[in-house]
């Protein structure tokens, strides 16, 4: 399903120079503040727009302000965004939409399926995915495919290692939403990395939630006849807020160890719970005053009324790390020279948002970044705190997520 039309306001024009981000050279708007006029670029991007619409909605707040800086060259970026609606067979045909586009490459996409049901379709026909968010295992481990952040599995690890190394919980148990057997299995590994790590197990795991469970009474009900001492959620935002509220009502009063997904204003206001909320960032914590690591992402998402969250943060990386690649192209953008760029991409783009540079570059593999930054709710409050200071893959042990 294509959608079109995000209603974003006017933003200030920001500088052609400072849209192309260290590692590159060169500036893909000529130098000049006339807005692009000339024949437009697509771009594409593949969203489950229920569970993850900022990040595309970032991306075309990026690419307004490009456009209206001269884009490439005076050519324009054309941005559209196609609903997978979390359907396997409706990615499919939304992928065949976007390739038959005319895209040159796909930009801030955040689905929990379309990279393990479209991967093989972006290696077929020579065209990669710059992911906003990046969910299923096939998004780290794939040729054609390198996201902005990295990724529940990961984000798992920082949680376990945050939670028993930093924080000295005990007991610790978890409740995982597989998804699918390849998801299952990369958080196990996540499990069983930090278990080597550390030499320390969890005292209970449940895998058996699912996507919009109607009840978490049982779950919470098993976590207490287990007497955890904190408890680790991999579900995202609004389903996390309502297995919180299920655990205060039987009385389960322990921390929870939640993943990005969480980090939200949305979320603090909407939860009030006895014990502390912790959650690794993967990236800089935007909600404390004094980071300034995101002051223009904060000015360009206030500038389009796109809502602050860490998908919004993704997507804005995502869509920087594309230009960053499009000012070392010489020549006509082209899929084939867009990836081309991409893979032959060697220099690292830095950004004070992340804690490990980013690049796409040659290999099967792609996970760039590797860091979080704790931050927590304390108990009976309802606003984050930062923690910090970052995680980072190398100094926590680890071990990228292994190919399905």
């Amino acid at each position: 399903m294509r959608i079109t039309g995000f209603t974003l306001g006017a933003a200030a024009v920001i500088a052609a120079g400072a849209l192309v981000l260290s590692g590159c050279s060169t500036t893909t708007s000529g130098g000049t503040a006339t807005p692009a006029s000339g024949t437009p670029i697509k771009v594409a991007a593949l969203s489950g727009l229920t569970f993850f619409p900022e990040a595309p909605q970032a991306v075309k707040a990026v690419f307004d302000d490009y456009n209206k800086a001269g884009g490439v060259h005076g050519q324009p970026l054309e941005y559209t965004v196609y609903d997978d609606k979390t359907d396997p067979a409706v990615s499919a045909t939304a992928a065949k939409d976007a390739l038959g586009s005319g895209a040159v490459a796909l930009v801030g996409s955040s689905s929990l399926l379309d990279c393990a049901v479209n991967h093989k379709t972006w290696e077929d026909n020579n065209i990669v995915s710059l992911q906003g968010t990046g969910v299923d295992p096939f998004c780290f481990t794939t040729s054609n495919i390198a996201p902005a952040n990295d990724g529940p599995y990961f984000d798992a690890y920082a949680t376990l290692y945050d939670g028993s190394e930093t924080l000295k919980y005990k007991n610790m148990c978890a409740e995982v939403v597989p998804d699918n057997p390849a998801g299952q299995a990369a958080y196990q590994g996540a499990i069983d990395a930090w278990s080597k790590k550390t030499g320390k197990k969890l005292v209970y795991s449940d895998f058996s939630l699912v996507r919009g469970q109607a009840s978490y009474a049982g779950n919470v009900a098993a976590l207490k006849s287990h007497n955890c001492g904190a408890v680790v959620i991999t579900e995202v935002g609004a389903a996390v807020t309502a297995f919180i509220g299920e655990a205060a009502n039987q009385g389960l009063n322990v921390p929870f160890l939640v993943l990005t997904s969480c980090y939200s204003d949305q979320f603090a206001t909407g939860i009030s719970y006895g014990a502390d909320i912790h959650l690794p960032a993967e990236f800089s914590p935007f909600t404390d005053p004094k980071d300034k690591s995101n002051t223009d992402w904060a000015k360009v998402m206030d500038a389009h009324n796109v809502p602050k969250t860490s998908f919004a943060q993704g997507g804005y990386l995502a869509a920087k790390y594309f230009i960053g690649i499009l000012g070392t192209i010489k020549g006509k953008v082209t899929r084939d020279s867009f990836t081309a760029a991409a893979k032959a991409m060697k220099t690292p783009i830095t950004n004070p948002m992340v804690a490990t540079p980013w690049v796409f570059g040659p290999g099967d593999t792609h996970q760039a970044n590797k860091s979080a930054w704790p931050v927590e709710i304390k108990k009976n409050t309802s606003a984050w705190s930062s923690l910090g200071p970052w995680l980072k893959g190398d100094d926590i042990g680890w071990v990228d997520t292994k190919k399905p």
